[in-house]
C-alpha cells in the first residue's frame, strides 16, 4: 500500500492511501504553531504534492509484521515514528475496518522506551476507574526486543491553549488522589502524589465539555503540583517560545494558590522551584535542548524569587 508522509524533512508521520475515508487516522497528527499548521493544510488538500513525498514499502521504515500481530487482518494504519532520541517510539493509529473500531498502538525498542510504554501500560491499568482515561486493552513486554500497548482511542477535539479553569483543576485532584504503583518515581524531601508527568494540552481532547487525557508513559510519583506547573509552563516555553516568567506566575498565582490549599500548603514557591529543578533533570536526561534551556532560566529566576 502506498502511504504518504508529512512533512517532507522531518518523514515523520506517515498516512495510508485512503486516509480521506478514515477522517480519524489525522488526530495522529495535530498541529499548534502556525508554520506547521499551514504545511498541513497544503498537505491536506493538494494530492501531487502528497504522491511526491510517499512510499511503497513502508516495512523498510516500521516494524509492520510484530505490530500486525496484535491486530485485525483487515485493520488501515497511520505511523509516526516519534521524536529522535532515547525515548523515541512508534505510534500507531488504527481503524478495523470489519468493526469501524479504532485503536491506538504505542511500540517501543529501546531500553528507555520500553520501560516508558510498560509503565503506561501499568498506569492503564490502575486507572480504568477514572473516565478521562483511555482503555488499555493489551500491555506486551516481548521476548524478541519490544514493549507494546495497545488502548481505545478518544473521539474528542483537540484542545487549544485552554486557561487554567476549574474543570483542569479537577483532573489534577483526581489524579493526586489515585494510589498507583509505577516505574516513576523522584526523590524528594516534599510532599508528593500521582501524576500525568506530561499534563500539556497536546495530549488532551475535549469532547463537547468534558476532557480527555492521554499519553501516560510519565505517569508517576511526583512533587505536588508538577503537573500543576507543568500546564503551565509547557506550553508558553514551545508554541510562544517565550520565558516570561513572572508574568505566566502572576497570571495564574489565584489557581497556583487553590490547587496548593487543597494540600494544606501555604509555601508553595519550594514546590516551583523544586519542579524547575526536576525539569532541568528530564529534559536534560532526554537531550531536549529547547526546554532544557527553557528550564534552566527558569530555575534561575526562581533563585531569587518570591511571591
Amino acid at each position: 500500500m502506498r502511504y504518504y508522509y508529512f512533512n517532507p524533512f522531518s518523514k515523520q508521520y506517515y498516512f495510508p492511501k485512503g486516509f480521506q475515508d478514515y477522517p480519524i487516522l489525522l488526530k495522529l497528527y495535530q498541529p499548534y504553531k502556525w508554520t506547521a499548521k499551514l504545511m498541513w493544510k497544503i498537505w491536506l488538500q493538494v494530492s501531487l504534492f502528497r504522491y511526491i513525498f510517499s512510499v511503497n514499502q513502508l516495512e523498510k521504515v516500521f516494524p509492520i509484521k510484530n505490530i500486525e500481530k496484535y491486530i485485525s487482518s483487515d485493520s488501515i494504519l497511520a505511523f509516526s515514528n516519534g521524536t529522535i532520541g532515547v525515548e523515541q517510539k512508534i505510534s500507531v493509529l488504527g481503524v478495523d475496518k470489519n468493526t469501524g473500531v479504532p485503536f491506538y498502538i504505542k511500540y517501543g525498542t529501546s531500553d528507555v522506551a520500553r520501560k516508558n510504554v510498560f509503565n503506561e501500560g501499568i498506569v492503564l491499568q490502575q486507572l480504568k476507574n477514572l473516565s478521562f482515561v483511555p482503555r488499555i486493552e493489551m500491555s506486551v513486554n516481548s521476548d524478541e526486543g519490544f514493549s507494546l500497548i495497545k488502548t481505545s482511542v478518544f473521539l474528542g477535539d483537540k484542545v487549544k491553549n485552554m486557561n487554567l479553569d476549574d474543570k483542569i483543576m479537577q483532573i489534577l485532584f483526581d489524579l493526586s488522589d489515585q494510589k498507583i504503583k509505577t516505574y516513576k518515581t523522584f526523590e524528594t524531601s516534599l510532599r508528593t502524589c500521582f501524576a500525568h508527568g506530561d499534563f500539556c494540552v497536546w495530549n488532551m481532547l475535549k469532547d463537547h465539555e468534558d476532557i480527555e487525557l492521554f499519553d501516560w508513559e510519565m505517569g508517576g510519583e511526583y512533587p505536588l503540583g508538577y503537573d500543576l506547573f507543568t500546564y503551565i509552563f509547557q506550553y508558553e516555553f514551545l508554541i510562544n517560545e517565550s520565558m516570561r516568567f513572572g508574568t505566566v506566575i502572576n497570571a495564574n498565582i489565584g489557581m497556583i494558590k487553590k490547587y496548593f490549599d487543597r494540600f494544606q500548603v501555604t509555601d508553595w514557591i519550594p514546590y516551583l522551584k523544586e519542579f524547575s529543578k526536576l525539569k532541568c533533570y528530564i529534559e536534560t536526561e532526554k537531550n531536549n535542548k529547547d526546554l532544557k534551556i527553557h528550564y534552566f532560566e527558569l530555575k534561575k529566576f526562581l533563585e531569587n524569587y518570591s511571591a
